[in-house]
């Protein structure tokens, strides 16, 4: 969920640095808006294609770099861009170790079987 929300957030980012591009650089307008339009679609689509496995969330790395790319004609989305990038990256391997985590604890209580009352045990 931290992925996909990181994800949306970047959408406003990008969007509001299409607005800054139009106005900072006029001469490049159709080229902003079809970068930024297609680099939108792009995120929301991964965004909720993330409980299909394992593939979107490497979409949505590889998507960072368009991101980042922005800077090219918003100097600021260097930073901004980069900061969001790091947050996906951070998301995406946390929420692997706690899934990870959560599943051994799965395991584990699942291979206690039920106590004698007949009810599994809390976890």
């Amino acid at each position: 969920m931290f992925s996909a929300t990181t994800l949306v957030l970047e959408v406003c980012v990008v969007f509001f640095t299409l607005l800054a591009a139009h106005q900072l650089v006029p001469d490049q307008r159709a080229l902003s808006w079809t970068w930024g339009g297609l680099i939108i679609l792009a995120l929301l689509v991964v965004a909720g294609m993330l409980r299909r496995g394992a593939w979107p969330y490497l979409i949505g790395m590889v998507l960072q770099i368009p991101v980042v790319a922005l800077g090219l004609q918003v100097s600021a989305m260097w930073v901004v861009g980069s900061f969001f990038a790091l947050l996906y990256v951070y998301g995406v391997f946390k929420g692997n170790q706690l899934d990870r985590e959560k599943d051994a604890v799965d395991r584990r209580v699942l291979a206690e079987g039920p106590d004698a009352s007949g009810e599994a045990p809390d976890a």
